[in-house]
């Protein structure tokens, strides 16, 4: 029993948090299509900057498989992936989820790249999945300085990163991006976190680039790029 209470005043904490957020971004006017931001990855302005940044990264250039998660502000990540000559993995979001459709999908087209990328047209331009990943860029409503995040959603753990996992398709090797705006920091999220949270290796923001060490603790000063600490 005290294990359930302790989990339940948990998610409720991480809930207040991730509503502070949204609405900090809210207020700041920063938020673009879906404005609706609530029970969402915000979608902000300057996504697209930060597509651009994450793609001169070593870990995206070396990539062959990047696995980008289904988001409005993901979207500029995914056109990059092809447009590089890359394999395109992504899941499909539950509403497009049929009976005997696959979960998880590559894409390769070179030609019509920002049809291809719409959430609507995955099944149409996709096949499923049967590589490994090397980069998986995951959406964050809320990360810290030290590679914790959360999703969007109320449980523990991160959906997409759940069915990579589950698949076979998660690599020793594999690292773990996300894009984010400043405003999505928060001081310390060690203590809203379990293990089923998946850190980020890379936090990119349309300014800067924060790479985490690895097994790095609370205390301990990230490496930082492009600015400071």
């Amino acid at each position: 029993m005290g294990q359930r209470v302790f989990l339940l005043r948990l998610l409720t904490r991480r809930e207040r948090l991730r509503r502070r957020i949204w609405h900090l971004m809210e207020d700041a006017g920063v938020l673009t299509f879906p404005l609706e931001v609530f029970g969402r990855v915000p979608n902000f302005i300057g996504a697209e900057q930060a597509a651009e940044l994450l793609a001169k990264q070593p870990e995206f250039a070396q990539a062959k498989v990047v696995f980008v998660s289904p988001d409005h502000v993901m979207r500029r990540v995914r056109e990059l992936v092809l447009e590089r000559g890359k394999i395109l993995a992504v899941s499909l979001p539950q509403r497009l989820l049929r009976r005997g459709a696959p979960a998880l999908l590559q894409i390769t087209e070179r030609k019509a790249i920002k049809a291809a990328v719409s959430v609507d047209n995955f099944l149409r331009y996709g096949k499923p999945l049967s590589l490994p990943v090397d980069l998986a860029v995951l959406s964050s409503v809320v990360v810290d300085h030290w590679g914790n995040r959360l999703t969007p959603y109320r449980e523990f753990g991160d959906r997409e990163w759940q069915l990579l996992v589950e698949g076979g398709f998660v690599r020793e090797s594999t690292k773990i991006a996300t894009i984010t705006h400043p405003l999505q920091f928060a001081d310390d999220l060690v203590k809203w976190r379990t293990d089923e949270d998946v850190r980020a290796h890379l936090i990119v923001t349309p300014e800067e680039v924060i790479r985490v060490r690895e097994h790095c603790e609370a205390a301990s000063a990230p490496y930082q790029q492009n600015g400071s600490v």
